[in-house]
């Protein structure tokens, strides 16, 4: 009588494993998806049924896509290639997750194919670059808070000295010479200007955090840059008037300027702006939104954009300070900030801090 093959009694308990996986599991033969768990389906917002029969590419950022088809086909070779590593994956909404990866080389049905296993590290990757920013954005402020001390003081004095010379200048023979110290004095302001974004970045006193009405902030923000927000941008102001908020009032004013600031450059031929604010009380957050319809941001630069003296305008027009001064306020409140953009269609900023 035949023995029984060990294996045929274990099977549904390994089916069961693999099924109820945390890791996404998955087999490719010939460039499709013949297998694939709960889990790995769950990674892409597909249902299993969906997933089978599917290219594997299909689930692979289009920029990946060589990398990833090239590890496969050394694998299937048996040839020297990663036994982990990792890529950015293509989820069925179109989001961009990343993916830690091992491929194992296997027979399914007679055939050579590849094991896949899996991990959704997007979280993580987010974790790792909010801690790089921190630690930048540490290390910069000491450095910047030391140069802005060593330049405010002789730039004070230059301004002081044109002052005078110009108070007192009675010639009206020489206003080309006046006219020269003028521009030199708007050069040495907008070098005073640079020196309070610096201070700005590099400060790190507490906050004074209390209950403030949000409408007001909002509204004595506008106020201050109104003369800044041309014509043919129209204001969109939803924001109840009763709504109260846990913050620190001028902190989160300087957010709010820089942020619309940045909106009204990125509408150049002009658009829409909309500012919002709501609770959510299942997180316990307090969020306002700051929405432009301009140019956009494309992937690369939104990669970059809250990194100290990053810009893309032009050299008059920005020190590359506002947004990472706006990071770095969110931090100190403990919240958070994210955008969503896509060259041509706008972007929107959203800051989230934690309630009282």
């Amino acid at each position: 009588m035949e023995k029984e093959k060990p294996f045929s009694k274990s099977e549904p308990t390994f089916r069961s494993l693999v099924e109820n996986s945390l890791t996404g599991i998955y087999i490719n033969l010939g460039g499709a998806i013949v297998f694939a768990n709960k889990r790995f389906a769950d990674i892409f917002g597909y249902s299993v049924d969906e997933v089978i029969g599917m290219d594997y590419l299909e689930f692979v950022h289009p920029e990946d896509r060589p990398k990833v088809e090239e590890v496969h086909r050394k694998r299937l070779k048996d040839e020297a290639a990663p036994a982990e590593y990792e890529s950015r994956g293509l989820t069925k909404d179109g989001r961009t997750i990343w993916i830690n990866r091992r491929n194992t080389r296997i027979e399914y049905e007679g055939k050579p194919a590849i094991l896949g296993n899996m991990v959704d590290i997007t979280q993580q990757k987010r974790l790792r670059e909010k801690l790089v920013q921190m630690e930048k954005l540490a290390s910069l402020g000491t450095f910047t808070a030391g140069v802005a001390h060593e330049l405010n003081n002789p730039l004070n004095n230059i301004s002081s000295s044109l002052q005078i010379i110009l108070e007192e200048w009675d010639s009206e023979a020489d206003e080309f010479k006046k006219s020269l110290l003028h521009d030199v004095e708007d050069q040495v302001e907008r070098g005073q200007n640079i020196i309070k974004a610096l201070f700005d970045f590099s400060r790190t006193d507490g906050l004074d955090l209390q209950e403030v009405n949000f409408y007001g902030v909002v509204n004595q923000a506008i106020k201050r840059i109104r003369e800044k927000i041309p014509e043919n941008i129209d204001l969109d102001v939803e924001v109840a008037e009763d709504v109260q908020a846990y913050l620190s009032y001028e902190h989160v004013q300087q957010v709010l300027i820089n942020l619309i600031l940045n909106a009204v450059q990125a509408m150049e031929d002009g658009g829409n702006l909309r500012i919002a604010a709501y609770h959510e009380p299942k997180e316990n957050n307090f969020c306002f939104e700051v929405a432009d319809t301009g140019r956009g941001i494309t992937q690369e630069q939104l990669n970059k954009i809250f990194d100290p003296f990053y810009t893309t305008k032009e050299p008059s027009k920005g020190t590359g300070l506002g947004l990472s001064i706006t990071h770095g306020i969110v931090q100190q409140h403990g919240g958070k900030i994210d955008v969503s953009s896509q060259p041509g269609e706008g972007s929107k900023f959203t800051v989230c801090l934690p309630e009282a």
